[in-house]
């Protein structure tokens, strides 16, 4: 028995990162998203919940204002969750040449979850952008992404993110890469049943009438939202011509306390939402499980393999060669230093490392979700412009 499992669990593993990816993109073959004219231009609330954000809100805002959409059918509203540096003056500055501007500002800080619900209070149109403080826009973001509103049935839609290449910072390579293969699995899931598990929080649409008010304390607002909506029985699509930009400026240890938080949150929403992916055999609950349920627990798969192989030891030779990759694998943090001169093996292992620390950080936040999450909020990424 324990041998069957040891092989499930490998299966499971592979299925999510290699398998499912594969056959998204086989299913997607010659499909696309339907083309809507970029006429269609209905009002839009931008909020923007911000937490010490000078060094770039400016950008932000005008990366906005510049663009191509009608600034007269805009407004932006922006959260300062107890912000104490310049955030909020450089607001206001900017809001007397930009009179669709306005701010609330936050006396203490409560998180992005409180900060979205407050705004969505207060937006005065149907179609609600929640986008970060860092997230710089092109000229057409905002009109490619709510072009798809001219259909009915959609209630989400999530902007394609770019995380422009760092020289010299082989984490935030590592993490581009994983960007760039997530954008295409959510695309695929949109394209192919309508239902993109969870788009990128950096950018993202919806229908405020479909809107729930978040939970006190989650700390996956993004993915609440989406679920709401699926829930509802709206599409979910991630929308590949509405382009965003994030620079990646954390290392290694700040990526993991944010996939810390995000583990976090997520056992938050499986927990809420468990019943609307309960059935794998409809598209929703499918490509949950395919896409995210099944990585979520891959720390507790991993956990497995290595004590069910260390008893199949002396089955098969096989349990002795699956061993020697499991040491392998978790001998990464060492090996990564020190292979830096052998470029194909060492891209293997900085590609495994950052795997094992991705998994490693996805279980710390299931012991901090266990524990309980007394608040709703993080430290941000240190900004540079």
């Amino acid at each position: 028995m324990v041998e069957v499992f040891f092989w499930v669990a490998i299966f499971l593993i592979f299925y999510s990162y290699l398998f499912y990816p594969f056959l998204l993109k086989r299913l997607a073959k010659n499909k696309k998203l339907e083309n809507h004219p970029l006429s269609f231009e209905p009002n839009v609330s931008i909020i923007i919940p911000a937490y010490n954000e000078a060094l770039l809100i400016e950008q932000k805002i005008q990366s906005i204002c510049v663009g191509n959409y009608p600034l007269s059918k805009i407004e932006i509203i922006i959260y300062s969750d107890g912000s104490d540096d310049e955030t909020v003056n450089l607001v206001k500055n900017l809001s007397f040449s930009y009179p669709f501007i306005w701010i609330i500002e936050g006396t203490e800080r409560i998180g992005k979850s409180f900060a979205i619900n407050q705004m969505i209070s207060k937006a005065k149109f149907d179609i609600i952008l929640l986008t970060d403080a860092n997230i710089i826009f092109n000229d057409d973001t905002i009109k490619n992404n709510v072009k798809n509103y001219r259909h009915q049935q959609i209630g989400l839609v999530g902007s394609y993110v770019i995380n422009p290449p760092k020289t010299n910072n082989n984490h935030s390579n590592q993490e581009q890469e994983y960007v760039t293969w997530e954008n295409e699995i959510k695309y695929n899931e949109g394209v192919i049943w309508g239902c993109t598990i969870a788009p990128f929080g950096a950018c993202f649409s919806f229908r405020k009438e479909l809107f729930n008010p978040i939970p006190k304390n989650f700390l996956v607002d993004d993915f609440f939202i989406a679920a709401t909506v699926l829930q509802s029985n709206f599409n979910c699509i991630l929308e590949k011509t509405s382009v965003c930009f994030e620079e990646l400026n954390g290392s290694l240890s700040a990526e993991m306390n944010r996939r810390k938080r995000i583990s976090s949150g997520n056992f938050q929403n499986l927990g809420y939402f468990f019943s609307l992916f309960l059935n794998i055999f409809k598209p929703v609950g499918f490509c949950f499980w395919s896409h995210k349920g099944i990585r979520w627990f891959t720390p507790f798969l991993l956990l497995f393999l290595l004590i069910a192989n260390l008893y199949l030891l002396d089955q098969a030779i096989i349990y002795k060669i699956t061993l020697a990759f499991q040491l392998f694998f978790y001998c990464t943090p060492l090996t990564y230093r020190l292979t830096k001169a052998i470029k194909p093996l060492h891209k293997i292992i900085k590609f495994a490392h950052y795997f094992l620390m991705m998994n490693f950080s996805l279980l710390a936040g299931f012991y901090q979700y266990i524990k309980g999450v007394k608040v709703g909020y993080w430290a941000i990424t240190q900004r540079v412009k």
